[in-house]
């Protein structure tokens, strides 16, 4: 038998706009008029709501037919109920930063931070006070999609695994690997070959417990049987330059991050034998927040930060010449 529509005893939006058309017109057609709907449908309606509410809503009275008394309680209940639905969907699609107070959440790493953060801040400014930004430093690859998908952050700011599939991107920069150690290090100035590369004391940044800053490089020493040098592993990347700029270790450091601690620790770059691509830095969310209005507006506030008269620009320079490449 063929299911008849809404036959689970349970009242939806269409059925209270329904009621609404009732009580106000008195008058099956008028109603369905009112609503741009047929009168047929209009009268499957009233039966379905004669069903759910065991009231007959319309009763004949002297000059036609009048709403019951029930049905003009009902009615009130119902136009409540529709226009807090009006005002939550038109606060859904308007959003209006200058005035809301909204905090979007992020996950980020203190490279990103140190990069970018600081010229979005600036972006944002006082032009909308009630804007503010929280970050989280990067979770386990396995977790990236969920704490979006569950909404625990709105964005996240960084490399993407390369495991990651579920989630929606746009580019923000490319940045570059470079090799970092303090001036006066015995291996500044030499073209090193990859066993010499390997076996400086390498300080090794793992944001997480999982993936390495610079895998590229160590995935193209493996195929030369070589390894870096892990004298110390650390998930920050702030700290290295200052544990590099103080002994005789190098690092692995994104070129942006370089350049900026080079104003005041004396750092040079040290020739890899590996030639590495530049990589990219990505802006991500979960499709679920898409279309909200106010992730909309965030979306574009990060990419006009990236154009603000009198930034710098950011991007890594061009990739060494006469390298293996990774």
């Amino acid at each position: 038998m063929r299911q008849k529509r809404n036959d689970t005893g349970e009242l939806n939006f269409h059925l209270l706009k329904c009621l609404v058309a009732l009580v106000d017109h008195s008058h099956v057609s008028r109603a369905a008029d009112a609503l741009l709907i047929s009168q047929p449908a209009m009268s499957r309606a009233m039966s379905q709501l004669r069903a759910v509410t065991n009231d007959p809503i319309l009763v004949k009275g002297g000059s036609g037919l009048i709403p019951t008394a029930k049905a003009v309680q009902l009615r009130e209940f119902a136009d409540r109920i529709l226009q807090e639905m009006d005002q939550l969907l038109g606060n859904a699609v308007a959003f209006d930063p200058r005035t809301t107070r909204h905090e979007f959440r992020m996950v980020v790493s203190d490279y990103m931070e140190s990069i970018f953060m600081e010229r979005l801040l600036r972006h944002l400014g006082a032009a909308f006070p009630g804007i503010g930004v929280s970050v989280q430093h990067p979770v386990h690859p396995s977790q990236f999609t969920k704490v979006l998908e569950t909404g625990e952050v709105d964005f996240a700011i960084g490399i993407l695994p390369s495991t990651l599939h579920d989630l929606r991107h746009r580019p923000l920069f490319k940045d570059r690997i470079v090799c970092a150690a303090r001036a006066g290090h015995r291996a500044a100035g030499r073209k090193l070959s990859i066993e010499e590369f390997a076996a400086l004391e390498h300080l090794v940044i793992k944001p997480n417990t999982v993936t390495c800053f610079g895998e590229v490089v160590d995935v193209a020493l493996e195929k030369h049987d070589a390894s870096r040098n892990k004298r110390y592993v650390t998930p920050n990347y702030l700290t290295a330059p200052q544990l590099v700029g103080n002994s005789d270790m190098v690092a692995l450091l994104p070129e942006l991050l370089l350049t900026r601690f080079r104003s005041h620790i004396d750092l040079v770059e040290i020739h890899m034998p590996i030639e590495v691509p530049p990589f990219d830095v990505y802006l991500s969310w979960h499709d679920r927040t898409h279309r909200h209005a106010a992730h909309i507006w965030f979306r574009e506030q990060v990419m006009k930060s990236l154009e603000t008269e009198g930034e710098p620009p950011l991007t890594g320079s061009e990739r060494q010449e006469n390298s293996v490449r990774a």
